[in-house]
């Protein structure tokens, strides 16, 4: 992970209290960069996150075309940059396209009609599950790590495909 980047999660309600008042400060981070496509293009959910960021916090959303090239910035430079998303689709799809990072931390992604329940409140699709051992075999470490003092648990040691 280049020196910007200080913490790549995918979390699926992207901004909210735990990104807000604990990682931030834990991985100093004092801009948050937001791939997503559907937030991207839905005026009133950008200006809701943009809002729910802490004072001082920069703010930027994009779409996986936009924050692919956006992210790569980030990691070649000094300012600490926080990457949010909400799937590990998204994260294999800015791997693929170049962005470096080393580990991708699952924080949260809640349970739905396709989701099997992976680790807590994490579940994941079986394409998101695949993205998850495509991002391992890549060399991205896969880490679930709902809370900033909880203990890294590897992707690995939950998967049962």
């Amino acid at each position: 992970m280049g020196l910007g980047l200080r913490l790549v999660r995918v979390d699926d309600r992207l901004i909210h209290g735990q990104v807000a008042a604990i990682w931030l400060k834990t991985v100093g981070a004092s801009r948050i960069i937001i791939v997503d496509d559907r937030t991207a293009r839905d005026d009133f959910l950008r200006e809701v996150i943009e809002l729910s960021a802490p004072a001082g916090v920069a703010v930027e959303i994009h779409d996986v075309a936009g924050g692919a090239e956006r992210v790569k910035e980030a990691a070649a430079a000094d300012e600490a940059a926080f990457v949010l998303m909400r799937s590990p689709v998204t994260a294999l799809r800015l791997r693929e396209m170049g962005v470096p990072f080393d580990v991708l931390n699952i924080g949260g992604i809640g349970a739905g009609p396709d989701r099997k329940p992976l680790y807590r409140n994490i579940s994941a699709s079986q394409d998101e599950l695949e993205a998850l051992r495509r991002l391992e075999q890549m060399g991205t470490r896969v880490e679930l790590r709902i809370v900033a003092n909880d203990k890294a648990v590897p992707f690995t040691s939950v998967d049962r495909g």
